[in-house]
C-alpha cells in the first residue's frame, strides 16, 4: 500500500511539477499567446505520433498481437459505453454550455493512462500487468483520437463537416494514429527499422508528455474562475471519471470472465485523470482550453485521493 501511494503521489507532484514550469514560463512573459499556439501543433503532429510508433515497434511482436488485440477490443467496448454514456448525458441531462459537449466527452470517458496510469499498474500488479495496461491505454487512444478527436473538432473554429467527406476522414485518422497504424504495419510485416530511425522517435515522443503538461500549465495563467460554472458539469465529469468509468469496467469485465488481473489493471486504467490530451486538442482546435484545464487538473488532483482507494477496491474483484 505504501509502495503504491508512493508512487500516486510522484506521479501526480512530477506532473504539477512540470506544469509550473509551463505556468512560470507564461507568468514571466516568455511565452506569448503566439508561442503558446507551438505546443499543441507539436504534440499532435510529431512527439506524440512518434512515440506510439517507436513504443509500438519496440514493445511488440507479431506473436503478441493476437492477445493485444483481444485485449485492445475489450478495452474499445469498455470505453465505447462510457463514451456512449457521455454522449447521452451531454444531450439529455447536463447539456454543456458553448462549445464544450466534445471537450465534457472527452474528459468524462478518457483517462490518463500512459505517464500516471502505467507506472501506477506496474506498482499495484508487478510486470505482469504491462500487456493489459498498454492494452487499455491503446484502446483509450483509439477511440479518443478518431471518435473523440471528431467530436472535439466539433467544438472548435472550424466547424461542421459532412459525415461522408475527406475532411471527415482527415479528423478520424489524426498523426497519432496514422503513427499507431503504421507501427502495427511494420510490426506485421516484421520489418525492423535502423536504430537510428527508432532512436530519433523515441526521443521525439519523449518530450511528449512534458509539451502536454506544459501547455496546461501555461493554460492555467489567466485562467477565470468562470471556467468553473457550471458546476454541475464539473462535477458530472468528475464522477463519470472516477465512479461511472471503472463501474463500467469492471461490471463487463465481470460479465466477459476476463482474468483476474486483467479485470483489476482495466478497472485502474479506467478510474484515473482525465486524459491530458483533451486539453491539447481543445487548443489545437481552438475551442474553450480553459474548460479543458481545469478539468484536467482538478481530477489530477483528486487522484491523490482516489488511487490509493483504488488499490484498496481492486482486492476484493
Amino acid at each position: 500500500m505504501s509502495e503504491v501511494l508512493y508512487q500516486a503521489i510522484n506521479s501526480v507532484l512530477t506532473l504539477f511539477l512540470i506544469g509550473l514550469v509551463g505556468y512560470s514560463l507564461a507568468r514571466i512573459g516568455l511565452i506569448t499567446n503566439n508561442i503558446k499556439s507551438f505546443f499543441p501543433i507539436m504534440v499532435v503532429r510529431v512527439t506524440l505520433p512518434s512515440f506510439l510508433l517507436s513504443s509500438t515497434v519496440k514493445n511488440y511482436a507479431r506473436a503478441d498481437l493476437s492477445l493485444l488485440a483481444n485485449w485492445i477490443g475489450l478495452g474499445l467496448v469498455t470505453v465505447t459505453l462510457t463514451y456512449g454514456l457521455a454522449f447521452l448525458i451531454s444531450h439529455f441531462i447536463i447539456r454543456p454550455q458553448g462549445r464544450r459537449r466534445g471537450i465534457f466527452c472527452a474528459a468524462f470517458s478518457f483517462s490518463n493512462t500512459m505517464y500516471i496510469g502505467i507506472p501506477i499498474n506496474l506498482a499495484l500488479f508487478g510486470d505482469q500487468a504491462l500487456g493489459p495496461a498498454m492494452a487499455y491505454f491503446l484502446a483509450n487512444g483509439i477511440f479518443f483520437w478518431t471518435i473523440g478527436n471528431y467530436l472535439m473538432s466539433l467544438d472548435g473554429q472550424f466547424g461542421k463537416v459532412p459525415i461522408v467527406s475527406l475532411e471527415t476522414v482527415k479528423r478520424l485518422l489524426p498523426p497519432p494514429m496514422i503513427g499507431f497504424a503504421i507501427g502495427i504495419f511494420l510490426v506485421l510485416i516484421g520489418f525492423q527499422p535502423p536504430k537510428f530511425f527508432l532512436d530519433a522517435a523515441t526521443l521525439l515522443g519523449s518530450m511528449n508528455t512534458p509539451l502536454a503538461i506544459m501547455y496546461i500549465g501555461l493554460g492555467f495563467y489567466g485562467l477565470s474562475l468562470s471556467s468553473l460554472k457550471p458546476i454541475k458539469e464539473v462535477i458530472a465529469v468528475l464522477g463519470g471519471r472516477f465512479l461511472i468509468c471503472p463501474a463500467i469496467t469492471v461490471t463487463f469485465c465481470l460479465l466477459a470472465q476476463t482474468q483476474t488481473l486483467t479485470t483489476q489493471v482495466f478497472t485502474t486504467q479506467s478510474a484515473l485523470p482525465v486524459l491530458a490530451a483533451s486539453s491539447i486538442m481543445a487548443g489545437y482546435y481552438q475551442s474553450d482550453t480553459n474548460y479543458a484545464n481545469v478539468l484536467v487538473s482538478l481530477s489530477t488532483i483528486l487522484s491523490l485521493l482516489t488511487i490509493p482507494l483504488i488499490r484498496v477496491l481492486v482486492i476484493y474483484l
